[in-house]
């Protein structure tokens, strides 16, 4: 094995192992990004099938009183 092949290894270890808990931090903070973007999306959803249901069941009841 070369040297300069070393001291390249080296040198990009010890680049990731002062920079891992920045890269670490930034990963969990995207994963709680796209959690709370999904909890707000998937509430959206919620809200709109629980609107079309109440309508239907008004439609519902309109039919039945108008039998």
């Amino acid at each position: 094995m070369k040297k300069t092949t070393y001291l390249l290894g080296l040198a990009s270890g010890v680049a990731l192992a002062c920079s891992w808990r920045f890269l670490a931090k930034e990963g969990i903070k995207a994963g709680v990004r796209a959690g709370r973007k999904l909890k707000e999306v998937s509430q959206m959803a919620m809200d709109d099938l629980e609107d079309v249901s109440a309508e239907a069941f008004d439609e519902l009841g309109d039919q039945k009183t108008g039998l």
